[in-house]
């Protein structure tokens, strides 16, 4: 593929056909003073297009000239009958040999290459311009340009990982797809918790047949949300908690009253009493810890103390299989 370095009209270079643009950086403050100081260093591709041209490379530099108030521009201009897949090539080599390219960059290098490549293709194509080539991840990150823009800022920031981006366009979350990418940045919350959230506002909203807008737009949810008294750890707790006791609320119950009656046993530092798993077994762990044989005899006589405690009895009479309401 060859060029011709030319002096263009601006106004001949159509910036709204982004066929070929990979950059997500919309700021054109710094380059702009760039430019102004030192000059342009390095001029932007274009290939022509009937009477106009098309940008391959260099959006932000025809930009920032524009800012300017340049009406020319020194471009290196492309033949149009060039080949499209070199032309889609030479955008992704300008852009990652400049900077490392982010998540959102890199699913526009494999959108872009798509339009040139036949069908299982692409992964090739990928790997020969240092993009990664896993099948089934380039079939992941493709999808990533095409959500929508606020979702898509959520991923370059931290906020939304990949995997859970994905999880959010599935069309049980699609509709809250952004309001919960507001909570999670909001809160601050890991990757887990963010599961948490999604995997539990789906399994309320089946179970109680109701929508999960309906769910996260309720009074209760926003009202912990917009709590001014609870900082944001505080706020993730009240709402992992709310959202339990709506999908669990048996386990969420029990729960609750096995902590007030431990509570009410008054066990020494060093000793547990561990419940069954989500209350549905009966049987009881007590662990303890102790240093010297005389600590040991001091926790032996508590634990037989135990022994004849009606709240022990209380707690274990529970999750009894005589109980007439086991877990």
């Amino acid at each position: 593929m060859t060029w011709k370095e030319e002096i263009i009209r601006l106004s001949s270079i159509d910036i709204e056909d982004h066929t070929f643009r990979i950059t997500t950086e919309e700021n054109i403050e710094g380059l702009s003073c760039s430019i102004r100081n030192a000059g342009l260093i390095n001029p932007p591709i274009v290939i022509r297009n009937k009477s106009r041209y098309a940008v391959i490379s260099g959006f932000r530099r025809i930009r920032s000239a524009l800012n300017l108030g340049w009406t020319d521009i020194p471009a290196r201009a492309i033949e149009s009958d060039s080949d499209g897949f070199e032309c889609a090539k030479l955008a992704i080599a300008d852009n990652s040999l400049q900077r490392s390219l982010n998540l959102i960059e890199i699913s526009r290098c494999y959108k872009t290459l798509s339009g040139f490549c036949k069908e299982g293709e692409l992964p090739a194509a990928a790997s020969l311009l240092g993009l990664p080539d896993n099948p089934a991840l380039v079939g992941k990150i493709i999808k990533l340009c095409d959500l929508p823009k606020p979702l898509q800022q959520y991923i370059l920031s931290g906020t939304v990982s990949m995997a859970i981006a994905l999880e959010l366009v599935k069309s049980e979350y699609k509709e809250s797809a952004i309001q919960f990418a507001e909570i999670f940045d909001s809160l601050k919350l890991s990757l887990n918790k963010q599961r948490e959230f999604l995997t539990l506002s789906f399994e309320i909203a089946a179970r109680e047949g109701i929508s999960i807008p309906e769910l996260i737009n309720g009074f209760d949810f926003q009202n912990i949300l917009s709590d001014e008294n609870s900082d944001r750890t505080r706020k993730t707790h009240k709402i992992r908690q709310y959202l339990k006791l709506r999908r669990f609320p048996a386990i969420m119950k029990a729960e609750d009253n096995f902590r007030k009656n431990l509570k009410k046993l008054e066990l020494e530092e060093g000793i547990k009493l561990i419940p069954p798993a989500d209350f549905e077994g009966n049987t009881f762990i007590i662990s303890m810890e102790f240093k010297t044989t005389s600590e040991f005899s001091g926790k032996a006589a508590c634990l037989y103390r135990l022994t004849n405690d009606p709240i022990l009895k209380e707690i274990v009479s529970k999750n009894s299989p005589d109980s007439e309401n086991p877990r």
